[in-house]
């Protein structure tokens, strides 16, 4: 892969324009980095580069990052405005967009508001923890437009929650529904993971029933996954744990999904759950890249818009800083770098409609036929196949046969920790 390269703002805004289409107004997701956590988690793969101070910024550490946000995003609204861009979702996530105090939320919605006309949001989702909720902070997402909450609980069980490095208790957890619903938010996931080092079946079974007794609308399923350089991926080297083996993560999650099936939850994606299959298009459209175009505000943030993927590195925190409207990664979607589309393909794949060729060529400009033929996904493919992937073909779609998603998903987790190509072993 070559090396990332940037172009000046004014220089990619010409270049979106060009390739933006001819339709007047242009659908467009909206994501808002908030790279803030209360607690560096053991198996999370995004703060493992960041010093634990700087994740855990008080007010005072926080308010130059908000101020280069805003930047950012009154810079850019505006431009995506006047080529016909309207926001149609909005998904704050991070970190955890809810440590910040109600008055730094209603700075940032301040901005969008300069920077968008956001009367055609159908769904604005902000990402939370159990312990960085409370009414204060909820009563100031519903007065800003926030519908939807995917509250990150991972397990119920208290050892566990300690183990994976959680910042909330399993009593925080529990309490967490019930304060959505007071504060008048009934739409919410509950994400959760599966086959965590060390953690049996039994206790993981438990979390999903008590979940289930809480009766969200949304349930997310994790299998764990041991990425380098992670607090849990370093115990497993040494041995301090011990990972669960393949045929057990597979049983784990197929244990969840018979609990899942059997409550009403059907899954539209490989690990999202609904209970009514009409919240699917609304709720699921915007978790996979090809979905549509979408632009991402703050450090860390990916975008792809307009046959570019733009990329402000999780490292490049000061960067960001000095110049917010500068993204480090600015490319072209081209054949010569087709490794640069293997997450927005691959998250496609992860869904029961997999790849539209129309829609991917209409995002990136390339044809998903000359795409696949190239040297670099001829053998991805090839890897998913030996992971136990079945692929559906029509004129229009690839799919995944979605009867082995989940059994090809985590063969390809336990065998590829570091996330390139591999197996030919598994």
């Amino acid at each position: 892969m070559n090396r990332p390269r940037t172009i000046s703002p004014r220089q990619l805004l010409t270049a979106i324009a060009e390739r933006a289409g001819d339709a007047p107004v242009k659908r467009l997701a909206v994501y808002v980095h908030i790279p803030f956590c209360s607690s560096k988690c053991h198996f999370c793969d995004w703060v493992t580069d960041i010093q634990v101070g700087r994740l855990r910024s008080a007010a005072d550490g926080r308010a130059p990052y908000i101020a280069a946000l805003c930047d950012q995003i009154r810079f850019y609204g505006p431009q995506l405005t006047r080529i016909g861009y309207r926001p149609t979702v909005m998904y704050w996530g991070g970190g955890t967009p809810t440590r910040l105090t109600p008055d730094e939320m209603r700075a940032i919605r301040a901005a969008l508001d300069d920077a968008f006309d956001l009367s055609g949001l159908v769904q604005w989702s902000m990402e939370t923890t159990p312990n960085d909720l409370d009414p204060d902070r909820l009563a100031a997402m519903r007065e800003m437009g926030v519908d939807r909450v995917s509250v990150g609980l991972q397990s119920l069980n208290p050892f566990q929650l300690r183990r994976a490095g959680r910042a909330h208790s399993r009593e925080q957890a529990l309490a967490a529904v019930p304060m959505l619903r007071q504060a008048g938010i009934t739409n919410f996931n509950i994400d959760l993971i599966s086959g965590f080092p060390g953690e049996d079946r039994d206790s993981f079974d438990r979390t999903v029933e008590e979940v289930l007794e809480l009766d969200p609308p949304h349930v997310s399923v994790y299998p764990y996954r041991a990425t380098p350089k992670t607090v849990m991926a370093m115990q497993l080297d040494r041995e301090i744990l011990q990972a669960h083996r393949h045929h057990d993560m597979v049983a784990t999650y197929e244990m969840a999904m018979e609990r899942l099936g059997r409550a009403g939850y059907h899954e539209y994606c490989h690990g999202y759950w609904v209970r009514d299959a009409a919240h699917e298009d609304r709720d699921g459209n915007y978790k996979y890249d090809l979905a549509g175009d979408k632009i991402g505000f703050g450090s860390g943030a990916e975008s792809i818009i307009g046959h570019h993927l733009l990329w402000n590195e999780n490292t490049a925190y000061a960067a960001y800083l000095r110049d917010p409207r500068t993204f480090s990664l600015a490319h072209r979607f081209t054949l010569d770098e087709p490794e640069r589309l293997t997450a927005p393909v691959g998250g496609a794949l992860m869904t029961r409609r997999g790849v539209s060729f129309a829609r991917f060529r209409r995002l990136t400009g390339l044809s998903f036929a000359e795409l696949r033929a190239t040297a670099y996904f001829t053998r991805w493919f090839e890897v998913l196949g030996e992971c136990g992937a079945r692929f559906v073909e029509s004129d229009t779609h690839l799919r995944m046969d979605p009867a082995v998603i989940h059994k090809a998903y985590i063969t390809h987790l336990v065998n590829t920790t570091a996330g390139g190509l591999a197996p030919r072993r598994a």
